[in-house]
């Protein structure tokens, strides 16, 4: 049985995710792992480790299924959890084991970004006219970074509804210092013959190089195709979807109605009105110049590539993750 104080700390974390105080994705994971570190030492034994660990997996992965990095971290996680308990390892050993598996996935996500960062600014020359869009960590840490090396820019970004990601973005980099423009969602075309080149952030990269990232993302990087405006997604490795490898989709989750319209509006205009608001929105292909990792820059065709260089062969065998925790709680039978 999960203890109150689990279940309270995952209900935060779940809220948080749900009603996207955290932004990014990377963030997202961070959270979860910097709470599971925290569940993970409240387990009084093997039993109460196993549960803790699932129920938090379960729940957290499900407030935000798109997240790759997320379900990876998670699977890093219960693969170790997994191989303990195969192997009879005491419960003190255990935990920790697993609080450095943490350890080690919160410091590769902070070290994947500054790598990015670095090879992200090296794209960046003397007067480009930069669009963006979405909340990144690794894209604004990109124009940190190209500031830092005496670069001066400037950038367009799109506000981003829902949510209005764009004015997080436009605050940020004005407190840099960094000339910015907030544009409207719909004037990105307009905008694009002055751009140079458009740079976003990512919530999982597919194996066909496809990447799912904020709505909208797609038809910034559609516009700047059509303008033959190079497009740059920064993602670590971490949000490779091993998942898409077998075929599976990528769901993508709809914020509730009322975060574009109230009631009463609706009402005047007619209570059978629908509503649609996709939250996140999948970019082909053909419409990413090149993913920058923390490998390198490569093309989105070259993601199994690198993942079979990474994992040493292609597919990885990296298990479904929902089965993945049903094999955790059996070891407990």
């Amino acid at each position: 049985m999960v203890s109150s104080n689990v279940v309270s700390i995952v209900s935060k974390v779940v809220k948080d995710i749900k009603e996207w105080n955290i932004r990014s994705s990377s963030g997202v994971a961070e959270v979860a792992l910097e709470n599971l570190a925290e569940i993970v030492k409240l387990s009084s034994s093997v039993k109460d480790l196993v549960e803790n660990v699932t129920y938090a997996a379960n729940e957290i992965i499900s407030s935000r299924p798109t997240s790759a990095m997320l379900i990876n971290s998670f699977r890093e996680i219960l693969l170790t959890l997994k191989h303990n308990l195969e192997e009879n390892i005491d419960f003190k050993s255990n935990v920790s084991l697993i609080l450095k598996k943490i350890s080690y996935l919160l410091r590769k996500s902070r070290e994947d970004i500054e790598k990015i960062s670095t090879i992200g600014a090296n794209r960046i020359v003397h007067g480009d006219i930069i669009i963006t869009a979405t909340y990144s960590k690794s894209i604004m840490k990109i124009f940190e970074r190209a500031l830092a090396q005496g670069k001066k820019f400037e950038v367009y970004v799109a506000e981003s509804r829902p949510g209005d990601d764009g004015k997080i973005i436009a605050s940020k980099l004005s407190k840099m210092n960094i000339p910015v423009t907030l544009i409207v969602d719909s004037a990105m075309r307009y905008f694009m013959k002055d751009v140079t080149k458009a740079f976003l952030g990512a919530e999982a990269v597919a194996a066909n190089g496809a990447v799912i990232s904020k709505v909208g993302s797609s038809l910034l990087a559609l516009v700047a195709h059509e303008a033959r405006v190079r497009v740059f997604v920064a993602s670590s490795s971490l949000k490779f979807s091993y998942e898409t490898i077998f075929g599976e989709l990528i769901k993508i989750p709809h914020a509730p109605e009322r975060t574009i319209i109230d009631e009463e509006t609706k009402k005047n205009i007619g209570e059978k009105l629908k509503v649609e608001i996709p939250l996140l929105d999948v970019i082909p292909p053909e419409y990413v110049d090149a993913i920058i990792t923390e490998y390198g820059v490569i093309a989105p065709q070259a993601i199994p590539i690198l993942m079979k260089q990474i994992y040493g062969k292609w597919p990885p065998e990296y298990p479904d993750i929902q089965t993945l925790i049903g094999e955790v709680r059996k070891c407990l039978q």
